[in-house]
């Protein structure tokens, strides 16, 4: 272990006679001055031991070690100023050098550098050992040094073991000295028995001859060269270079890569070419290519007659000029995606302008275009037209709505036919079998307050019923508009004569505060049915002692403003929403259980469409409500 230096042997016997000798050269027996002078200026650890570790001498180099002079170590022993395990390995040693009579070595690791050392066994004339030389160094650098090129090796050998290239390196004899594994596989035979073969001993002499001059034109001008060969019925491009030493072309190396599929692939593509030509120009999609900037290229015939532009006209054109708005933003981020790399193909279902203005709805396909070297060429856009589709589709959905629309309705008609129809006539039919039954055992007081219940639950039947056929006759379409001039304080009056009753019962005050003047053009029965409706609800919901306002304003001569407000019990956020929905279910009792169906509002806001206007509410819990309509006028 360590590294042998040419100055070891002469150390030898250095440090045993080194003061005789200084002493013969100055010519001054008995002095050592200048021998420690000598020994203290080495830049490397000297220090002699005897057999039990005790140091005989020392240099100053040394001493600084352990922070002291050269004296003061001088009769000490060597192991007390080191770690164990370095002194346990040392006294070790030393007892094997004494042994032996053989020189040691080893390294040890001090303060975070590498220190190599030499035990050299110093004899007597006998030939037994007295004493042991000891010779140590810094050599962080070559350890390090030869760690990196043991390293570079091993690298290298890694390299060429798993390479799935073809890498080599010959002599000057254009004889394989080093190979990469994957040799075996090509030449189907290990590699041993390839290193050091001539080429003619390993490939056919055609390709031999021309393997040995293309390696022999690189060992002579110094330059790489790339060429391609056939072996076995494969392809191989290989590029050749010469390696120097000392500034000379000693070695040839080179790798290798198998071709063959690169070459299918190539004559594939080209096939693939001529077949996209075809479906190019005789094809039944729309296809067109665009440049970097999205520009148009050009674009088939089947293109042009889809979005009506003459090739000439969308070379001047991006894509961007015939795509719908709602499209762009997903487009871009998409393309960049491919740009990037991100995705290999856009695919997408949108929307098109042609030249007249028409929609063309498509499904794009959208892929980039590279040549042999990866660089971009042009975006390929092909276009699957559905636009017949996608009108199929939204007739279906249009009829779906309607079915839908239909179901609801049918739905709503069977709930109140088999619940609101059916409770006021189990009680109008209560009512009648208490007459029936009682009649002669009643006081005509509660004959008149049965009757007065009969009448009020028949008007409250009349009024459900002739909602359901107006609302029937409304689906059907067969609801006559026959619009007049109308006088609204008359129309509002009418119908509150019909709620005398419910108003007298609660208490109820009504407020008109309605111009006799405002006159304006509408359906008189369609009318009627609004106010009737909406005032109806208006007491219904209202408590006892409550109060109902109605208003009425033209605004700007061109709206007329009518609102009804009560102080009865309101509604939630939600039931507002849906108050218009003949889906919801917002049909509730009013504050004295009288019948609600939620369909009075339905044909309220079908009839005030009818006449172009709109309503609206606002309302609180326990705050009351306020319907606004407004008419044009």
């Amino acid at each position: 272990m360590g590294k042998t230096n040419k100055k070891l042997p002469a150390i030898t016997t250095e440090l045993e006679d080194l003061r005789a000798r200084v002493n013969d050269l100055t010519g001054k027996p008995g002095s050592d001055s200048n021998a420690r002078t000598i020994i203290d200026a080495s830049s490397d650890i000297l220090l002699l031991l005897d057999k039990d570790g005790t140091i005989l001498l020392c240099n100053q180099k040394l001493a600084l070690q352990f922070q002291l002079k050269a004296g003061e170590l001088t009769g000490k022993c060597i192991f007390g100023f080191m770690r164990d395990d370095l002194s346990s390995k040392w006294e070790k040693l030393l007892g094997e050098v004494f042994d032996s009579g053989k020189p040691a070595t080893g390294e040890a690791e001090r303060h975070g550098r590498i220190y190599s050392y030499t035990f050299f066994p110093v004899k007597d004339d006998n030939e037994i050992v007295q004493k042991v030389a000891i010779y140590a160094y810094d050599s962080t650098e070559q350890v390090a040094a030869r760690k990196a090129l043991i390293e570079n090796e091993e690298i290298f050998k890694s390299f060429i073991e798993y390479s799935p290239i073809y890498v080599f390196l010959k002599d000057e004899h254009i004889r394989p000295v080093r190979l990469s594994r994957n040799y075996e596989t090509m030449m189907g035979m290990p590699l041993y028995k390839i290193i050091g073969k001539t080429m003619n001993e390993l490939f056919p002499s055609e390709l031999a001859k021309n393997m040995v001059a293309d390696d022999l034109k690189v060992l002579h001008e110094g330059k790489p060269i790339k060429v391609t060969e056939e072996f076995q019925g494969r392809s191989y491009s290989t590029i050749k270079f010469p390696v120097y030493i000392e500034g000379c072309p000693k070695y040839l190396a080179g790798y290798t890569i198998d071709i063959t599929e690169q070459i299918i692939a190539e004559k594939s593509l080209r096939e693939s070419e001529e077949r996209f030509r075809k479906v190019y120009a005789e094809g039944t999609m729309p296809i067109a290519m665009l440049d970097g900037n999205f520009l148009f290229i050009n674009a088939n015939q089947v293109f042009q007659s889809t979005f009506g532009y003459s090739e000439n006209e969308l070379k001047k054109m991006t894509f961007k000029e015939l795509t719908h708005p709602d499209h762009l933003i997903n487009d871009m981020e998409n393309l960049n995606l491919l740009i990037h790399g991100d995705i290999s193909v856009y695919r997408t279902e949108k929307r098109y302008f042609t030249k007249q203005g028409n929609i063309v709805w498509g499904n794009v396909q959208v892929s980039i275009v590279h040549d042999t070297h990866d660089k971009f060429l042009y975006f390929l856009v092909m276009i699957d037209n559905i636009t017949g589709y996608k009108e199929a589709e939204a007739e279906i959905r249009n009829k779906n709505d309607q079915l839908e629309q239909i179901n609801a309705e049918k739905d709503k008609f069977f709930s109140i036919i088999a619940h609101d129809l059916r409770s006021p006539f189990n009680s109008f039919l209560g009512l009648t079998e208490m007459m029936a039954e009682d009649l002669y055992s009643m006081t005509l007081e509660e004959i008149q307050q049965i009757a007065t219940d009969m009448k009020n639950s028949a008007e409250n039947l009349y009024r459900l019923l002739e909602n359901l056929l107006e609302w029937s006759m409304i689906q059907r379409d067969i609801i006559p508009f026959n619009p007049i001039m109308v006088t609204l304080d008359a129309v509002i009056k009418e119908n509150l004569v019909t709620l005398t009753e419910p108003i007298r019962l609660k208490s109820i005050k009504i407020h008109v505060e309605i111009p006799e003047d405002i006159t304006f053009l509408a359906d008189k029965n369609m009318i009627a049915t609004i106010f009737r409706n909406l005032l109806s609800n208006a007491v219904k919901f209202t408590p006892k002692g409550g109060s109902v306002t109605i208003k009425a304003e033209k605004c700007n001569n061109s709206t007329l403003k009518i609102s009804i407000t009560d102080t009865g019990i309101g509604m939630e956020q939600e039931m507002k929403q849906t108050l218009f929905n003949l889906g919801s279910h917002n049909n509730r009792p009013g504050t004295n259980g009288e019948l609600s169906t939620g369909l009075g509002l339905l044909l309220c806001k079908e009839f005030i469409e009818k006449h172009d206007g709109n309503i609206s509410v606002e309302s609180e819990p326990d705050k009351g409500s306020r319907f606004i309509i407004v008419f044009p006028v």
